[in-house]
């Protein structure tokens, strides 16, 4: 009987400044009867991967007979993202041009090292301001512009590598603003480009019960998952089945969408021996996936 796929975030046990740790990881993630990993690295701030590195990672995975299911990007250099202040360097939502490029310039290494190591989308947090556009000091319209300007630069460059990027509901920010802003991507820009990663944690937060229905409104989009639990007051990422979401709902909804298997989970906060961890993770990945067949309906 063949294993269930399953992909799992790399740093489930954190980031360690060691980058040979990594390959001890990737070993752990295979030993425990992972197909794929969701290469979860540097997703904040503004590292930039070279070459270098992008050659050794491919070359672990390969060793370890890992695939890519996805990667997650970085918003850039790290801010309070509910408002808008001083220009940051590297962010492509600001209004200075030479910022907003530099934050263009970011998502399109991860881009690269998506397509470098097989990953067919990256996941990109998308924050609005909302605090600012509250208070008058910017506008929606404003800070849309400047978004249409960095995706437009990243479209034909996605389009080329073979690589969509899946903009992420987040939870710290009201309802109406996370559902316009994705009303906004699927008015402006094609699904080959631009998509959603449904992320379940994050998603109880700010939805509780109505996930499921959350999900079906946007399902032709989600291209991506962050599978993970909590209370729905702390973003925990506990593993699924340790909190309180109903995931037989949310899998059947899942399982309407265009997501494509296998299921990532994006689990974190380990403090016990990783091995272990990892054999509770994949249990729990199982078991959303026996939901998700459950829940087929063709």
């Amino acid at each position: 009987m063949s294993k269930t796929e399953l992909a799992i975030a790399t740093d489930f046990h954190g980031e360690s400044a060691g980058f040979e740790d990594v390959e001890r990881l990737l070993k752990n993630i295979a030993e425990a009867g992972f197909s794929h990993i969701h290469w979860c690295h540097e997703w904040d701030g503004d590292y930039t991967y070279s070459k270098y590195e992008m050659e050794q990672i491919k070359e672990w995975m390969e060793c370890c007979h890992l695939k890519a299911k996805s990667l997650h990007a970085s918003k850039g250099t790290k801010r309070d993202v509910n408002v808008r202040g001083a220009q940051y360097r590297r962010d492509y939502t600001a209004s200075r041009e030479c910022c907003r490029k530099a934050g263009v310039e970011l998502i399109k290494n991860r881009v690269d090292l998506a397509a470098f190591i097989g990953a067919a989308e990256i996941v990109l947090h998308l924050y609005v301001p909302f605090i600012s556009i509250q208070k008058g000091e910017l506008t929606t319209v404003e800070f849309y512009e400047n978004i249409e300007k960095s995706m437009d630069e990243l479209m034909p460059y996605c389009l080329e590598k073979g690589v969509r990027i899946c903009i992420e509901n987040m939870f710290d920010m009201p309802e109406k603003y996370m559902t316009q802003q994705w009303d906004w991507v699927m008015e402006k820009y094609p699904s080959r480009f631009l998509g959603f990663c449904f992320d379940t944690g994050h998603a109880y937060m700010l939805w509780r019960e109505r996930m499921p229905e959350i999900i079906r409104r946007y399902g032709e989009r989600i291209y991506s998952v962050h599978l993970h639990d909590n209370y729905g007051t702390v973003d925990y990422h506990m593993l699924p089945g340790e909190g309180d979401i109903d995931w037989a709902e949310v899998m059947s909804a899942l399982s309407e969408s265009a997501y494509e298997l296998p299921l990532t989970m994006e689990v974190g906060g380990c403090k016990e021996d990783e091995k272990e961890y990892l054999a509770r993770a994949y249990e729990a990945g199982e078991r959303l996936n026996q939901m998700w067949s459950n829940g087929r309906k063709f």
